[in-house]
């Protein structure tokens, strides 16, 4: 009988077990019970053989199974974690803003001009003063007056006093106001009707918006128009909507709208360019994400979130958005309040992946 060296089979493995001791894990069968001695014959030496094959058999697939259990596990608990920043999903109140551009414009200002031709002896006022209704701000001689005067030898002692009395114009503002500008200076001969200084009241400002048409339907008398002025970039002037110009302009397609704001500090100056977000509507109660939570995707326009489960692990979920207000953006469907949505850390981040969350950050709401 001729024997091939492959493996036994499971029927001749159990076979052979069952006829002769069965040995230890990993230890060679002919160490067994002091076996040591060669095969007496061929048949034995060959069931030898096969037992040792067996084993060694069984040997590679038991240390190839314990490594890869062991690689597994090792992998497992060395899966990377990516560090993000994320917060809960909250409800709040989000406005409809619209966006335009305005510039300020004082309602009460004047020039104060020369009634007749003459000269000013008097200039008691500088650009920036502040002055009170009545005050004077000039002093002017009628020409008439100062030709004769000045032509005259006859015209001396009393008389002369009495005609500089006489001939002498004084000019006052006629409300409280701020000079914002001195035409002449003293001695300077003027045209009747000339303007010597203007006076404005900083009280009576307010601001002139250009709004696009495209818009004109969704504001109305009355809004709430949040302003922001380039001077002071870290305040923000609430005013209303006060006129609406009937008419659309030809030329930039805008319409007009006067707002009213305070400026009890007289702080803001006539021509002030400002930027102004005009609240048209507001969502009360509703879901709120910050802006950074957002993601878009260009192929398919697409807008989704990451969100973060109890296990840690990132899923990008669907949703579709409402109103954006400064850093905060509705959300209409696709979460639920108090879901843990990925904030920082979220860009190019693939779904499934495994995420450390700053403990710190987790309970932070939008504004």
């Amino acid at each position: 009988m001729k024997f091939m060296h492959n493996s036994p089979t499971s029927k001749e493995i159990r076979e052979n077990c069952n006829s002769r001791p069965k040995p230890g894990l990993g230890t060679p069968p002919s160490s067994v019970r002091g076996i040591t001695q060669e095969p007496k014959n061929g048949v034995e030496k060959n069931f030898l053989q096969r037992d040792k094959t067996a084993f060694l058999v069984l040997f590679l697939f038991a240390s190839l199974l314990l490594a890869s259990c062991s690689s597994g596990k090792q992998v497992a608990e060395q899966a990377p974690q990516v560090e993000v920043k994320a917060v809960r999903v909250v409800r709040g109140n989000v406005d409809h803003l619209i966006q335009a551009t305005g510039r300020v414009d004082v309602l009460k200002k004047v020039e104060i001009n020369s009634p007749v031709e003459g000269v000013v002896t008097e200039l008691l006022v500088k650009e920036g003063d502040f002055v009170r209704k009545g005050s004077v701000v000039a002093r002017l001689r009628p020409i008439e007056a100062e030709a004769a005067i000045r032509g005259s030898a006859a015209i001396s002692g009393v008389k002369k006093q009495y005609f500089l009395r006489l001939g002498m114009l004084a000019l006052s503002s006629p409300f409280n106001g701020y000079v914002s500008r001195r035409y002449v200076s003293s001695n300077a001969l003027v045209q009747a009707n000339a303007p010597i200084v203007a006076v404005e009241d900083l009280s009576s400002t307010y601001l002139h918006v250009d709004l696009p048409s495209l818009y004109l339907e969704q504001v109305k008398i009355g809004d709430t128009v949040l302003i922001h002025f380039l001077s002071f970039p870290n305040d923000v002037f609430a005013g209303r909507i006060v006129t609406i110009n009937p008419t659309v302009s030809r030329e930039t397609q805008t319409v007009a709208l006067n707002v009213n704001f305070p400026n009890n500090k007289q702080e803001i100056k006539d021509g002030m360019f400002a930027v102004v977000d005009i609240i048209s509507s507001t969502h009360k109660n509703t879901l709120v994400v910050p802006k950074d939570a957002i993601l878009f995707d260009p192929d398919t326009g697409r807008e989704y979130v990451m969100v973060v489960g109890q296990d840690l692990i990132a899923r990008d979920v669907t949703v579709t958005t409402g109103y954006e207000e400064d850093d905060k953006v509705e959300i209409l469907s696709g979460l639920s309040q108090g879901q843990l949505v990925i904030t920082q850390g979220n860009y190019a981040l693939a779904g499934g992946t495994a995420v450390k969350v700053e403990t710190d950050t987790i309970m932070k709401t939008p504004k």
